[in-house]
């Protein structure tokens, strides 16, 4: 059976349900979103100057997204779970960000963008502009929604996880106990009908001994 990454069939995740799929399908939708601005004012020259503006800084944020994806999918498939201080400080650096890409991005949309590069659009292309820094951000952003190892929240999944675990254990332990008294059954049933065809055996050769007296 196909099976998809990180898939742990029957095991409690510590992030909810509710926070998860709607983190994942407004991401979704945010990163479908960016690529398409990104190849529609990218894709033509005679695009107005602030539809190419924003298809410019589309990139990184598709980017960012994409490492939101993959992050949001891996915290909840490993049962991930971090300490306050790096939740807050997940939290912390997803509002930079976003602060840093309205702060650069917002002026060249205007009617009249500003000549040359601003001091938060050079400081949006040295940072989130690479690659490998939007993907680790978009992943920051991810562990900002793992639940804070210790809380209740994280004790109810661990619990929950502790009784499945007892509970398959305990299916296995009656499993094995059926299978030995079936093949206990087995075996006294087939000594039983050896028995009987020794019994039949010695009867007939009772039978035939009488015969020739």
């Amino acid at each position: 059976m196909f099976k998809m990454p990180f898939s742990r069939q029957g095991v409690t995740y510590p992030m909810s349900g509710k926070v998860y799929y709607a983190n994942l399908a407004a991401v979704a939708v945010l990163l479908l979103g960016s690529f398409f601005l990104y190849a529609v004012g990218q894709g033509s020259a005679d695009a107005p100057a602030a539809l190419r503006a924003a298809g410019s800084y589309a990139l990184p944020v598709s980017i960012y997204f994409f490492g939101a994806l993959i992050g949001m999918i891996f915290v909840r498939r490993a049962s991930v779970t971090v300490p306050s201080a790096v939740q807050a400080a997940c939290r912390a650096l997803s509002v930079i960000a976003l602060v840093t890409l309205l702060v650069a991005a917002v002026p060249y949309l205007l009617p009249e963008p500003p000549q040359g590069m601003t001091l938060p659009a050079v400081l949006f292309w040295s940072s989130l502009g690479i690659p490998l820094v939007a993907l680790v951000l978009g992943f920051a952003y991810a562990l900002a929604w793992a639940p804070i190892t210790g809380s209740s929240e994280d004790l109810y999944a661990r619990e929950a996880e502790e009784r499945r675990v007892a509970r398959e254990a305990e299916e296995e332990k009656a499993a094995l106990k059926a299978s030995s008294e079936a093949r206990a059954k087995r075996r006294a049933e087939r000594a039983r009908r050896a028995e009987a065809k020794r019994a039949a055996k010695g009867k007939g050769s009772g039978k035939k001994g009488s015969s020739k007296h």
